[in-house]
């Protein structure tokens, strides 16, 4: 495998700042990041609509392995020089599961998720959050 090309919402704040993420991290595999909104995304991968990609990552290699979800993380992960020892953890038998709750939670709500710590002003997400902080307790 030479490359892999990661499609991402480019809409989604959170896929964003992923990507933004990933992007500048040295690889052995170098990631080329596509968004799903491109014109071109069903001349480069025929298809690709049947794997509804909207819905959790998806990652394809250059050979035409495809990953969705959390081996899409793990794959991304794997890529990079930094990151492959995590990546090879990750997808451990044992850790899988952990994994793979992680990748579902944030798929689901990567909107929400968007919205609350990426759109809205620290004001407005300190009021939305402020239920859910626990009160400091008196000291004795």
């Amino acid at each position: 495998m030479k490359c892999l090309y990661v499609l991402f919402d480019a809409e989604c704040a959170v896929c964003v700042r992923c990507r933004d993420w990933l992007s500048p991290q040295p690889a052995f595999v170098p990631l080329h990041f596509i968004p799903l909104q491109s014109p071109d995304l069903e001349k480069l991968f025929p298809g690709i609509a049947a794997l509804r990609p909207n819905e959790q990552l998806l990652v394809v290699g250059d050979n035409g392995a495809v990953y969705r979800g959390t081996s899409a993380w793990i794959m991304c992960l794997w890529a990079t020089v930094e990151y492959r020892r995590h990546s090879e953890r990750l997808s451990h038998p044992a850790l899988l599961p952990f994994a793979r709750i992680a990748c579902e939670l944030l798929s689901r709500h990567r909107f929400f998720v968007s919205h609350t710590f990426f759109k809205e002003g620290e004001s407005e997400l300190a009021r939305r959050l402020a239920p859910y902080v626990p009160l400091p307790r008196a000291q004795a």
